[in-house]
């Protein structure tokens, strides 16, 4: 799928299934020209030989947009594909929230969005000179560990009223149908924290990196 005047594909993920290796799967969202931004998935089911059509596999409506599609596959086989939902506020302002959809039969159908939570993020700024920092501020980021366990984390100010961004963990040990509220990770609280990345070791060990000033 091109990119044109009436369209454009933006922040596209690619996984494969360590499950099963004849599949991988793309993500990514595309954004209409006329409104909406639904997210889309390609997979190939024989190692990359071939690719299906791509589909949409969750459309937020034309007032809406996804981004920051990632899938991941959890040790039973079960796909989640985690992603940022922006709308419409009040008075000209953005929402923003996180959520994920999940697949039991290696990306044919998917559930309907499960929310992890809002995302309160107020974007990096130079601590010198003011000036916004292109962070990565509504992009999560989504890891599982060995036991199952898929964590999320993200920035967000909700730590300190809103002031600044720190780095925000959830949790779900049911294969993302329930959360756990968001918990701030970074130690230096005073100060912007953005663009985390998450990963788990096979002992179980969490690493998150991120930036702060």
């Amino acid at each position: 799928i091109l990119s044109d005047g009436n369209f454009f594909n933006d922040k596209n993920a690619i996984t494969a299934d360590p499950t099963d290796a004849r599949y991988v799967y793309a993500v990514w969202d595309r954004l209409a020209l006329g409104g909406g931004g639904p997210s889309l998935l390609a997979r190939t089911t024989d190692g990359g030989a071939s690719w299906e059509a791509a589909t949409v596999i969750y459309d937020p409506g034309t007032a809406s947009q996804t981004i920051g599609n990632q899938v991941v596959v959890l040790p039973n086989g079960t796909l989640l594909n985690v992603f940022t939902r922006l709308d419409r506020g009040p008075n000209g302002t953005t929402l923003a929230s996180i959520h994920v959809i999940r697949s039991s039969d290696k990306g044919a159908t998917w559930s309907g969005p499960i929310k992890v939570a809002d995302l309160l993020a107020v974007g990096a700024r130079d601590a010198t000179t003011g000036q916004t920092i292109r962070d990565g501020s509504i992009l999560p980021a989504i890891a599982v560990a060995p036991n199952g366990q898929v964590l999320v984390a993200w920035q967000d100010a909700r730590f300190s009223g809103g002031t600044v961004d720190g780095i925000a963990l959830a949790r779900s040990s049911d294969a993302g149908t329930t959360w756990s509220a968001p918990a701030q990770v970074n130690s230096a609280r005073t100060v912007h924290a953005f663009t985390p990345a998450v990963r788990v070791r096979n002992d179980g060990t969490i690493g998150i990196t991120y930036f702060d000033l």
